[in-house]
């Protein structure tokens, strides 16, 4: 393990900036990004202070090179593992712990899920006495588990071409990827194909000066219907437009990624994207070959088994973790008490919690702002037949003010909310607290956010319950959190 590790840190040495001198160092935390944290105090006081190593785990004695202080933290750039840390494990890919798609790879699986619970109960420590807390869902797979990679177009000041993920704390380098284990191989072979047609094409990758022409690339897939889709995202400046022969010759480099057998069920898209001084940036689609998207299948497990079909378009938002997003979707369900005669479903994208309370309430209101993912909302509606479910497309706040200005508005007994990061906006935390809703099912991607309008969603009246972290992305520190609420009832 030690040689192993040793050849990646030495791979790393091609793409450090800024060197200084080295010291060890000893990590007793995680800092949020999931970096490790320690200190040291070295001859000179202006070298001392707190070193961020991307890779480093809490009982690791490391051999870092100092590079940038930033904030008041150095930043080190791990060298070699000197004593590993108990939580250590030899990592499956040669990439980690650098690449920006992971960086708890080479940390015991087990371990992750234990720091992922325990950052859960910190961040609702003034919550927990009186909150019913269950056990993190691990993933019972947690390898090739993505359904969707968004990959970068790079190159430097000498021609080097790199195609692959950000490098963790690089602000924009971009790794040259030769394997990831957390998607399917095919993703890996289109990235591979995608290279050499990019090396044959002559064609630049962009930079913000708006030149060149290649920006990403999207592979995705339905992991329970083996859809596949690729979208290729270029600028929309017509000096670096591609030629048709072009196009042709990335179709064909994707296609032969795959079995012929699959090329049936295989799209792929172009994606233009124009940036003209300003204007708002716009995008169009090209459709260059296969079906106008991909269709994947959930099985949730309710008091009766419900199956949901859902199409998904180039850029709507899916899940990317099809199968743990089922007991994602399954716990939240099963967190509530039904019947419900009116559910609101807020910040819905393509309405997957909508429809499954749908097939079990008598009328779900689902609001999206993305036109795109409303579009397949009720696409999706029409595929699994619902007719007490109505999309509303347009901003939460505004949407809900227009919705409680109607004749036939029915007062919710039961809100869910499955925000972006930032968490809910003002105008919708006050509608939400307005409304007065029995329940409130509030899923978050960011726990921090959440807290914070738990926080005002208690002072507005409610009290929290309930609450069950979900591991959507093993090997990150990213945590998914299920929270129930319900509006306190004065005697």
């Amino acid at each position: 393990m030690e040689a192993s590790l040793r050849m990646i840190f030495s791979a790393r040495d091609a793409i450090l900036l800024c060197m200084d001198s080295e010291e060890k160092i000893s990590i007793s935390r995680f800092n949020q990004r999931g970096w490790g944290i320690g200190s040291h105090a070295p001859a000179m006081p202006a070298k001392a202070g707190q070193v961020e190593v991307v890779g480093g785990l809490p009982g690791d004695e490391l051999l870092v090179r100092l590079n940038k202080k930033r904030k008041g933290k150095w930043r080190g750039d791990l060298k070699e593992v000197v004593t590993p840390s108990s939580l250590r494990v030899a990592p499956r890919c040669s990439h980690a712990p650098f690449c920006g798609g992971c960086t708890w790879q080479q940390m015991n699986y087990g371990k992750q899920l234990e720091e992922k619970q325990r950052r859960i109960e910190a961040l609702f420590s003034s919550f927990l006495g009186s909150v019913e807390v269950l056990p993190i869902i691990a993933c019972e797979e947690p390898w090739g588990y993505r359904n969707k990679m968004e990959f970068s177009f790079s190159q430097n000041k000498a021609g080097e071409k790199f195609l692959g993920l950000i490098i963790a704390g690089s602000r924009g380098h971009v790794l040259n990827l030769t394997e990831c284990h957390l998607v399917s191989e095919w993703f890996v072979e289109v990235l591979k194909n995608v290279r050499f047609w990019w090396e044959a094409s002559g064609l630049l990758a962009y930079r913000m000066n708006d030149t060149g022409t290649l920006r990403t690339l999207v592979v995705r897939e339905g992991k329970n219907t083996g859809d596949k889709l690729v979208m290729l995202t270029v600028s929309g400046n017509p000096s670096y437009a591609l030629r048709g022969a072009q196009l042709k010759g990335f179709v064909e480099a994707v296609k032969q990624a795959i079995p012929e057998e699959q090329w049936k069920r295989l799209s792929v898209f172009l994606r233009v994207q124009q940036c003209i001084k300003g204007s708002p940036t716009q995008f169009f689609e090209m459709h260059l070959h296969g079906p106008d998207h991909i269709v994947e299948k959930m099985s949730l497990s309710l008091d009766r088994p419900v199956e949901l079909f859902f199409k998904v378009s180039p850029t709507s938002f899916f899940q990317p973790n099809t199968f743990q997003a089922e007991k994602l979707y399954s716990a939240a369900l099963n967190s509530v008490s039904f019947p419900k005669r009116h559910v609101l479903d807020l910040y819905a994208g393509t309405a997957t919690l909508g429809m499954a309370m749908a097939a079990r309430a008598e009328k779900v209101t689902a609001i999206e702002i993305n036109p795109h993912a409303c579009f397949d909302a009720e696409s999706n509606k029409e595929l699994n037949g619902f007719s007490n479910l109505e999309i509303l497309c347009g901003d939460v706040g505004n949407q809900l003010e227009e919705l409680r200005k109607r004749g036939d508005f029915v007062t919710p007994d039961l809100v869910v909310v499955d925000p972006p990061r930032t968490g809910l906006d003002a105008k919708a935390l006050a509608h939400l607290i307005e409304l007065g809703a029995e329940e409130i099912l509030y899923v978050s991607c960011n726990p921090e956010t959440q807290t914070a309008n738990i926080q005002e969603l208690v002072a507005g009246g409610y009290r929290l319950v309930r609450m069950q972290a979900v591991d959507q992305f093993p090997h990150t520190p990213h945590i998914e959190n299920i929270t129930i609420l319900k509006r306190i009832v004065l005697a």
